[in-house]
């Protein structure tokens, strides 16, 4: 099965004519490479920061060294075998600065705004299982990453058995064996996975977890899976999981993100530059100049190179705008209005708040200091309902709902109907939601729950939100930080969800919550 954003291969003759020079047929090339190769780089070195400097490597040696292919119709094996050397390549350097420098090792260690996985779940909006598939993948070692990556592409219906088998030189028995190896080790990890993730947590497995420092390990998983194993709790927990490939095949690429593109052409520009101060005609400036030309053109023509799939600086912009900005249809204002006393004294409810306008978010012009806007949206409140007056954010169990809380609720009610707003785990300039008990509010699967810090990046974001302008005067929304565009708000069933934003009243009405002095 291809995945939905399937390019055509180019055909012989594109091949045969980019290698001869011509621009059209490499742009082209360029077109539907660059995103194949990226999705293979960003899987294989998932979280560090230099996947973006292994793709440009790659494609300048693809275009440099096209002239000398011999066979035009091996294209595709080819391209795949240099973005694998390139991956080793950059595995090579990395252990050869450890082992040299072992004092400054952590300033080797990945950027946690580069992880792939992060990227592949915000962008392609991923849950459930495949969410699950995919954060597995952390728990593997760079050799298996490197062989799940090209599985996950013949899965995906990018490439072929044959394909995958020439890149890596091995027989495609070999291949098979190698393939089946990984599968095995990611199913584990998915198991791994939905152990540690549960809530409650096995206790025997909390114990286990006791001195784990919260990083996703290849050693992490074989001691946890040895739990996992034995444990009839944790085995039945993972009973539901299907197999990887049926959630794999027919998924996108991941698109590639704003600025690789101008990178790549920023680099070649320089090549270029270098070659002018040659003189004109100087063949040692051929080939450079070439791919700097030809990835100009590729950014002098966005609309259709957005249509053919690929990523330019203009259709680039547009596409990351779409995805992590704003999709309310008109403009929010950067901080919340004051709470009025009357949109407080609907009764029965508590005294309203006396900090009660949020901060700015990241996106905002702040209009205050950040202390002053700290003081007045940190502390404890409880968030009642705009379009349910009379019904607070609450929690049954591990579950987010909102409920109904008065004066003469139960203390067990009312606790679990207050918050206490805190820097933002994954972002000190958002917020999160800590009940009494030391839970935090997040989303799993756009279901709203309650879950103990696991000090993990993907906890820590799930757990982040950022205020927003509510539907009335003095209320206000909650932003998913990882997720920009989807809102905590309450379905009509009373279960609170992160939703994607919709342009109707009674939706805005659902998403919208005004904070009031805390219940306990």
């Amino acid at each position: 099965m291809r995945s939905q954003n399937r390019q055509e291969r180019p055909d012989v003759a594109v091949v045969t004519a980019a290698r001869a020079g011509d621009r059209q047929a490499s742009e082209q090339l360029i077109r539907d490479c660059l995103p194949f190769v990226y999705n293979i780089v960003g899987r294989a070195l998932d979280g560090h920061s230099d996947v973006d400097d292994v793709v440009q490597e790659t494609m300048m040696r693809v275009l440099d060294g096209l002239p000398g292919l011999e066979q035009p119709d091996r294209f595709r094996s080819w391209l795949v075998a240099i973005t694998v050397r390139q991956i080793r390549d950059r595995w090579r350097r990395g252990r050869t600065r450890l082992t040299a420098e072992p004092l400054e090792e952590n300033a080797h260690e990945p950027d946690p705004q580069a992880d792939f996985s992060d990227l592949m779940i915000l962008r392609l909006a991923l849950s459930g299982q495949r969410r699950e598939a995919v954060e597995a993948t952390r728990w593997l070692e760079d050799e298996e990453r490197e062989v799940l990556s090209l599985w996950w592409m013949e899965s995906a219906g990018e490439l072929t058995r044959r394909e995958l088998s020439a890149a890596c030189g091995l027989t495609p028995q070999h291949a098979a064996v190698r393939i089946q190896r990984v599968k095995e080790r990611l199913e584990t990890a998915r198991t791994v996975v939905r152990a540690v993730t549960a809530s409650p947590r096995c206790p025997a497995l909390a114990a286990v977890l006791a001195s784990w420092d919260g990083r996703p390990s290849a050693l992490w998983r074989k001691r946890l899976a040895r739990h996992v194993r034995d444990c009839p709790q944790c085995l039945l927990n993972s009973s539901d999981l299907i197999p990887a490939e049926g959630l794999l095949a027919g998924l996108a690429l991941v698109p590639v993100p704003v600025g690789l593109a101008g990178l790549v052409l920023a680099r070649a520009l320089g090549a270029e530059s270098a070659g002018a101060t040659v003189g004109a005609g100087t063949p040692t400036a051929g080939g450079a100049s070439r791919t700097a030309r030809t990835i100009g053109r590729l950014a002098a023509k966005p609309a259709a190179t957005a249509a053919a799939g690929a990523v330019t600086l203009a259709a680039a912009g547009v596409a990351w705008y779409t995805a992590t900005g704003s999709h309310e249809p008109a403009p929010r204002p950067a901080v919340v209005a004051p709470l009025s006393s009357a949109a407080s004294s609907v009764p029965p409810s508590p005294r309203p708040s006396a900090s009660r306008a949020p901060t700015p978010t990241p996106k905002s012009t702040p209009t205050a200091s950040p202390a002053a806007a700290e003081a007045r949206f940190s502390g404890r409140h409880a968030l009642r309902s705009v379009d349910d007056p009379g019904d607070y954010v609450s929690q049954s169990g591990r579950l987010g709902i909102l409920g109904p809380v008065g004066a003469t609720s139960s203390a067990a009610t009312r606790q679990a109907a207050t918050f206490t707003f805190v820097p933002g785990l994954a972002d000190p300039r958002c917020y999160s939601l800590r009940d009494a008990t030391g839970r935090y509010l997040r989303h799993y699967a756009f279901r709203i729950r309650l879950d103990t810090d696991d000090g993990s990046a993907i906890f820590q974001k799930d757990a982040t939100f950022c205020p927003r302008s509510g539907s009335t005067a003095g209320s206000v929304s909650l932003e998913s930080y990882n997720y920009p565009g989807r809102y905590l708000r309450h379905r009509d069933n009373l279960q609170l969800w992160l939703d994607p934003s919709e342009n109707t009243a009674a939706y805005r009405a659902s998403r919208s919550f005004v904070l009031v002095a805390p219940w306990t």
